[in-house]
C-alpha cells in the first residue's frame, strides 16, 4: 500500500470512528436539563400549596383584615371579615372604608389614619373602640389596630394602611348591660331618697304647722292682753293722754307699757317671717295670680300701711306712678308683702317729717317698683349682707335697730318666687329699693 493509500485510510477509518462514536456530552445535557425542570416543578408545586395555605389562613382568621391605600379606600379584605360586616369581598373592594362606620365615629377614624401616616414606617398602633353602621353585620363593635407599609422611599406613594378589626361586641353589650343595671340601681336609690325627703318635707310641714299654733297663741293671747290693759289704764288714768307725750316726760308705767306692747309685735313679726320663710323653701305656699292694675293698687297699699301705722308713720309718703301703666299677672299677697316691708323699713330708718317716694315705671320688658327714703345711708361694706337672715341696717340709734332681722331676707325670697329682681342703692344720704316683676313673667312654685 502507498503512502498516498494509507493516508486516505486512515483519514476514512478516522471519520468512520467519529461517525459512530456515543454521543457522550450530548446525552449528559439533556439528563441534566430533565432533572432541573423536575425541581423547579417541584418547588413550584410546594409553593404555590404554601401560598394556598396562607390564603386559606387569611381568608378565614376571625378577625377582620382590611388592605387600604392613604385615603382609605379598600383594596382587599378577608372573606372572614366580608361575612361577618354582611358583604361580599366583591362589594367592598375600591369602597371607603369610613362609610361602614356609623357617622359620629368616623371623624375619629379619619384622624386614626393621619396619625398613622405619620407614624414611622411599619408603625403599629392600636386606636381603640369604634362602633359599625353595617345594616346586615353580624358585629356591631370592633376594636381597630393599624399599620403603615410604606410604598419606596419611605413615602405615602403606593404606600399600605393594614386594618385589623376585632370584634368587642359581646363585650359592650356587657357594658351596656352592666350600665343598665347601674342605671337602675341609680335610679332605685334616687327614687327611695326622693320618697324619704318627700317624708321629710310632710314631717316638716307638719312641724311649722305645729309651731305656728303653739307660738302664735300665746303671743295673740298676750297682745290682747296688752290691749286690755291699756284699755283699763286709759279708764283709770287717762292712759292715752299719758302715751301722747314726749318719750322723756311720760311716766314709767307708760314707758313700760309701750315696750311690752313693741316686744310683742316684734315677737310676732318674727314669728310670722320665720314661718313664711320655711314655707318658701318647701315651695308649700300656694300662688293665687290675679291681674292688678298698677295705679289703683299701689295706691291702695300706701293708704292702707298709712291707716294701719299712724303713729309709726311720721314722714311724708309720696306717689310717683307713670301714666297707662300696662297690668301684670302677679300674686297681690305677696306683692303687698314685699312692698309693705319696704315701706316699714324707710319709716323706722328716716328722720320724721322726710321725705319717701313710692314709684312705679315701665323700664323695657318690666315694671320697677321702688321705695326711696333720705336721711339715710347704708354702708357700701354693708350692701352684700342686705339680705341675708337676722342682718339688722347698722343705726347709731338702738332702738331703730329693734326689728326681726328677718324682713328683708322674706323680701328677696318673695322677690324669687315671683320671678322678679330686688337691688339696693344707698349714697348722698339716701337709700333706693328696686324691684323689678316681668310684665309677661310667672310665679316660681
Amino acid at each position: 500500500m502507498s503512502l498516498n493509500q494509507r493516508s486516505l485510510w486512515h483519514r476514512t477509518h478516522q471519520q468512520e470512528e467519529i461517525l459512530s462514536a456515543t454521543p457522550t456530552r450530548l446525552e449528559l445535557v439533556t439528563e441534566q436539563t430533565c432533572d432541573l425542570e423536575l425541581c423547579t416543578a417541584e418547588t413550584l408545586r410546594r409553593t404555590q400549596q404554601e401560598l394556598q395555605w396562607y390564603r386559606q389562613l387569611y381568608e378565614n382568621t376571625p378577625v377582620v383584615y382590611f388592605s387600604l391605600d392613604a385615603m382609605g379606600i379598600i383594596s382587599s379584605v378577608n372573606q372572614f371579615g366580608a361575612n361577618c360586616l354582611g358583604y361580599t369581598p366583591e362589594k367592598l373592594i375600591n369602597q371607603p372604608v369610613f362609610h361602614l362606620f356609623d357617622q359620629s365615629d368616623q371623624q375619629r377614624l379619619s384622624d386614626a389614619f393621619i396619625d398613622i401616616l405619620r407614624a414611622a414606617p411599619q408603625s403599629t398602633v392600636n386606636y381603640g373602640e369604634f362602633r359599625l353602621n353595617c345594616p346586615s353585620s353580624r358585629i356591631a363593635w370592633i376594636k381597630i389596630t393599624l399599620r403603615i407599609l410604606f410604598g419606596v422611599n419611605d413615602t405615602y406613594k403606593n404606600s399600605v394602611i393594614l386594618m385589623v378589626c376585632e370584634d368587642i361586641t359581646a363585650h359592650k353589650q356587657t357594658e351596656c348591660k352592666l350600665a343598665e343595671i347601674a342605671l337602675k340601681q341609680s335610679q332605685e336609690a334616687a327614687l327611695a331618697q326622693f320618697e324619704e325627703i318627700e317624708g321629710l318635707s310632710r314631717l316638716k310641714e307638719e312641724f311649722l304647722s305645729t309651731v305656728s299654733h303653739e307660738l302664735r297663741t300665746p303671743l295673740t293671747n298676750m297682745k290682747m292682753a296688752i290691749q286690755m290693759l291699756g284699755i283699763a289704764l286709759h279708764q283709770e288714768q287717762n292712759f292715752l293722754w299719758e302715751m301722747a307725750k314726749p318719750l322723756t316726760e311720760r311716766s314709767k308705767a307708760a314707758r313700760y307699757f309701750e315696750i311690752l306692747d313693741n316686744e310683742c309685735d316684734r315677737e310676732i313679726n318674727l314669728i310670722n317671717n320665720f314661718l313664711d320663710l320655711q314655707r318658701l323653701d318647701t315651695s308649700a305656699k300656694p300662688w293665687v295670680l290675679e291681674t292688678i292694675q298698677v295705679q289703683q293698687w299701689l295706691w291702695r297699699v300706701v293708704e292702707l300701711f298709712k291707716a294701719r301705722n299712724p303713729n309709726f308713720c311720721k314722714q311724708n309718703l309720696h306717689l310717683s306712678i307713670a301714666v297707662n301703666l300696662p297690668t301684670i299677672a302677679c300674686d297681690p299677697f305677696s306683692l303687698e308683702r314685699i312692698l309693705i316691708e319696704l315701706l316699714t323699713n324707710a319709716c323706722k330708718f328716716s328722720p320724721a317729717d322726710a321725705e319717701i317716694t313710692i314709684s312705679a315705671q315701665l323700664k323695657g320688658h318690666n315694671i320697677q317698683f321702688q321705695v326711696i327714703n333720705s336721711g339715710v345711708e347704708i354702708p357700701s361694706s354693708e350692701l352684700p349682707y342686705i339680705f341675708n337672715k337676722f342682718y339688722r341696717i347698722p343705726s347709731n340709734d338702738p332702738w331703730k335697730q329693734g326689728g326681726t332681722g328677718l324682713g328683708l331676707a322674706l323680701v328677696e325670697k318673695l322677690t324669687k318666687h315671683l320671678g322678679g329682681t330686688i337691688e339696693v342703692a344707698s349714697e348722698s344720704n339716701c337709700t333706693c329699693f328696686s324691684l323689678q316683676l316681668a310684665l309677661s313673667g310667672q310665679p316660681r312654685g
